[in-house]
C-alpha cells in the first residue's frame, strides 16, 4: 500500500469522527480497528479497503448513509441551476465537448478524497476556464455515434445532476446509468439519481455493491454482462478509475479529476488536473 492511500484512509477516519463526534472511547477504538485493518491488508485495493472502512463506519456511528445531508445539498444545488448549465451547453459551439467538460468539473465534489469545495459552483465555473490535461473528447464523441450501447458509470451525488446534462446532451437511446448498491461516503445511489431527475434521460440500475468504485468481481450478474457487453463504457471518477484500469476492453473512456499525486501520476498528469482520457490497455 502506497503511503499516500494509508494515509487519505486515517485522514478519513478523522473526518468522521470529527463530523459524528463520538465519545473518546468509540473514536480511539474506530481509528485502532482501521489502522490494524490496514496493517492487516497491505496488499489490498484501496478502494476495497474504503468499502471495509465505512461498513465498520456506519455500525460505529450508527449512521446508514453517512454523508445524506451532503449529497442531497449537493444535488439540490446543481439541480437549481440546470435550467442554466442547460442553456449554457446548447449556447456553445461544441455542445457534447461542454457538456462532457461540466462532467468532468463536477467531479470535484468527493468527501471521500477530501476535495469538496465549500462554494461548489464558484470552483466549477472556475474550472471551466481549465484545459484538459488528457483530451479524447472527439474521440469519445466519435464512439458514441458508433455505438449501439454504452454503460455509463456515475461516481458521486452532485455531479450525477453534470451527468444527466452530459447524457441529454449525447442524446443516445442505449445509455445504462449505473449507481452503487447501497450507500457509500457521497457516491451516487438509487435515491440520489432519482433525487437528480436521471431516470427522465436513460435506464438506471444500481451495481448491487457497497464500494466507492466498481469493482467488478463483485458486482451483480447484470453489471458484469452490460460491462462486458456494452459497445462503449464511460467511466466517471478516480474510484472508478482505480477499480478498472487494468481491465482490458475496447472502447472505455474515464473521465475524471487527478485527486492525489498516485492517480496523477499513474494518469501522467497533474493533482487536481482534469482528464477524458480512453484506456489503452
Amino acid at each position: 500500500m502506497r503511503h499516500e492511500c494509508y494515509d487519505c484512509h486515517i485522514r478519513t477516519v478523522s473526518t468522521l469522527i470529527d463530523k459524528f463526534q463520538p465519545d473518546l472511547s468509540t473514536a480511539e477504538g474506530f481509528e485502532r480497528e482501521i489502522r490494524e485493518l490496514l496493517d492487516r491488508n497491505p496488499d489490498a485495493e484501496t478502494p476495497y479497503l474504503a468499502t471495509l472502512l465505512h461498513r465498520r463506519a456506519k455500525e460505529v456511528m450508527k449512521v446508514e448513509n453517512l454523508y445524506e445531508e451532503e449529497k442531497h445539498q449537493a444535488t439540490d444545488l446543481l439541480l437549481s441551476r440546470y435550467g442554466y448549465w442547460k442553456e449554457m451547453v446548447e449556447s456553445r459551439e461544441d455542445p457534447f465537448g461542454t457538456a462532457a467538460m461540466l462532467a468532468v468539473t463536477g467531479n470535484i465534489i468527493d468527501y471521500g478524497a477530501h476535495s469538496t469545495p465549500e462554494d461548489i459552483d464558484a470552483v466549477i465555473h472556475e474550472l471551466l476556464g481549465h484545459s484538459l490535461a488528457r483530451d479524447d473528447t472527439e474521440e469519445l464523441k466519435r464512439s458514441v455515434g458508433n455505438a449501439r450501447s454504452i454503460l455509463y458509470l456515475g461516481d458521486n451525488a452532485g455531479e450525477v445532476v453534470f451527468d444527466r446534462l452530459f447524457i441529454e446532451t449525447m442524446g443516445h437511446p442505449g445509455v445504462i446509468y449505473v449507481v452503487r448498491g447501497a450507500p457509500v461516503i457521497n457516491d451516487v445511489t438509487m435515491e440520489d439519481a432519482d433525487r437528480a431527475g436521471m431516470h427522465r434521460a436513460c435506464r438506471v440500475i444500481d451495481n448491487g455493491y457497497d464500494a466507492p468504485s466498481t469493482l467488478l468481481p463483485y458486482c451483480s450478474e447484470e453489471v458484469k454482462d452490460a460491462f462486458h457487453e456494452a459497445d462503449l463504457v464511460i467511466s466517471k471518477g478516480q474510484g472508478n478509475f482505480e477499480g478498472l484500469m487494468h481491465e482490458k476492453r475496447p472502447n472505455l473512456f474515464f473521465l475524471l479529476m487527478a485527486k492525489c499525486d498516485p492517480m496523477a501520476n499513474l494518469l501522467g498528469v497533474q493533482k487536481g488536473d482534469l482528464v477524458i482520457t480512453k484506456s489503452n490497455l
